[in-house]
């Protein structure tokens, strides 16, 4: 098999899976609804929920602005339906084909069977297909952080000034989308560059200059002051430390979740990701100073760590090939498929082991708002009794309403009609005026869960003394 059919083959097979994880939508954590396709919603169609971390100016425009053109492609395609939502997935999937590019690439550098492993590894693996089509910042920044260790780790002769420049480029656009990506930025920039002043940190740093000025004037358009959302970040949640009130862990906290989610396969990955590192050690720092910086925020989530466990598995794909290439080429083709089947189980068993709640995480909400806002009369939206978490999104209800935040049943019954169409949990169906029917519960089996929807018949009249969901999170700070 010649490289370009390894290539554009593995490039292929991910292209479909995750395209198949792309298609049924999900809100899964909360950050990708709100703090990305939500204001990009705004840009397409005008209302929106705006989260503290908007209010506060700590998210830069750049990315909501860019998604907000699938988005507007999909809407002007079927309004009426969540066809813009698959569009941004489809889109950030095809975004994330540039990491199995890399990692194909890596391998190729060194004999075809390192491509064909390192590319089939990175195409199937189950983080990899599960972040490639979710709009956060992490999967978004490893894209243009792995187009950067293409262009100047994976190249069989020495990076000129404009390849230096283009990975320069992507490392900005890299940094932009996550600032924490820096140290292992930095990490990158060092092992490439060197000393080479003139030839590498020149254009490195001009092209990462180019990057800043496109986050300037995404940001200028929207009149937000050029990274005052960097400093803004910083300033809260280090200084002031409000990322803690999410959460804390001690400083062995990301041990414990690649435990939890690598399982019995922790072991043999990090063996063989130390013996892939003799061949990349760049990838391997690059891991594990992304790794401990993270370690010492005490609010810890594992896609945080996103880049360090990619990079790890493509190491540990790089070993397995140098563990094949001591196989004699008799038995070559058989333990090659051994080791892929081998590759390719573990995945699925890990995918469907403790990893299994993250593939189904908040389904009955967003499913709950994209059937509250079918009809095209829907004349206003009450989330009753949601939980202390932000309950609401337009993008998902796609209709151009008040939407209201009920508290208790007392204050349903006194506003009954300035809604029409209400999300609520199953325990609390029964608790509303008989004129809302049940129309489908998605999670039934959740009594606490927003996954409910009723709706009464006739029009609304916007009640001022009902409070909005934008409202409520102005006065409670979220």
């Amino acid at each position: 098999m010649g490289e370009r059919q390894i290539f554009w083959g593995v490039l292929l097979l991910a292209a479909v899976l995750r395209a198949v994880a792309a298609l049924p939508f999900m809100v899964n954590w909360f950050d990708e609804i709100w703090q990305y396709l939500e204001p990009a919603w705004h840009l397409a169609a005008g209302p929106w929920i705006q989260t503290w971390d908007y209010r506060d100016g700590i998210r830069s425009w750049l990315i909501p602005e860019l998604l907000s053109l699938p988005t507007m492609a999909g809407r002007a395609l079927s309004p009426d339906t969540t066809l813009h939502l698959t569009i941004v997935r489809l889109t950030l999937a095809a975004l994330s084909l540039v990491v199995v590019g890399a990692a194909t690439a890596l391998g190729l550098r060194l004999s075809r069977l390192h491509g064909l492993v390192a590319g089939l590894v990175t195409a199937i693996w189950f983080e990899l297909v599960y972040f490639a089509p979710r709009a956060l910042s992490e999967p978004i920044a490893l894209a243009p952080m792995m187009g950067a260790v293409w262009l100047l780790v994976a190249g069989r002769t020495p990076p000129g000034p404009r390849r230096f420049a283009f990975a320069g480029l992507l490392m900005g656009l890299s940094f932009v989308a996550r600032i924490h990506y820096a140290p292992a930025l930095l990490v990158l920039a060092i092992f490439a560059a060197k000393r080479d002043w003139r030839r590498a940190w020149l254009p490195l740093v001009g092209g990462g200059l180019v990057a800043l000025a496109i986050d300037a004037a995404a940001n200028l358009i929207m009149g937000a002051t050029p990274f005052r959302w960097a400093v803004e970040a910083v300033r809260i949640n280090i200084v002031e430390n409000r990322a803690a009130a999410y959460g804390t862990s001690p400083i062995t906290g990301y041990l414990g979740l690649f435990g939890l989610y690598w399982h019995v396969a922790l072991a043999p990955l990090l063996l063989l990701a130390a013996r892939g590192a003799r061949r990349y050690p760049v990838l391997f720092w690059m891991a594990v100073v992304h790794l401990l910086v993270h370690s010492l925020i005490g609010h810890k989530e594992y896609r945080f760590v996103l880049p360090s466990a990619a990079l790890l598995v493509i190491l540990a794909a790089i070993g397995t090939a140098d563990l094949l290439r001591h196989v004699s080429r008799r038995r070559l083709a058989l333990a090659t498929a051994g080791a892929l089947t081998l590759w390719a189980g573990g995945s699925a068993a890990l995918a469907i082991g403790n990893f299994r709640p993250n593939w189904s995480m908040e389904a009955g909400l967003a499913d709950a708002l994209e059937r509250a806002g079918r009809p095209e009369r829907t004349c206003g939206l009450a989330l009753y009794r949601p939980r202390a978490t932000v309950a609401g999104s337009y993008a998902l209800y796609r209709r151009d309403t008040p939407m209201y935040r009920v508290a208790t049943q007392a204050e349903a019954a006194a506003h009954p009609g300035a809604f029409d169409v209400v999300v609520t949990g199953p325990a609390h169906v029964r608790e509303l005026p008989p004129a809302y029917r049940l129309e489908a519960c998605a999670a039934p089996g959740e009594t606490d869960a927003p996954s409910c929807v009723l709706r009464r018949a006739g029009g609304c009249t916007p009640d001022p003394a009902l409070q909005t969901l934008n409202a409520w999170l102005v006065a409670t700070g979220n």
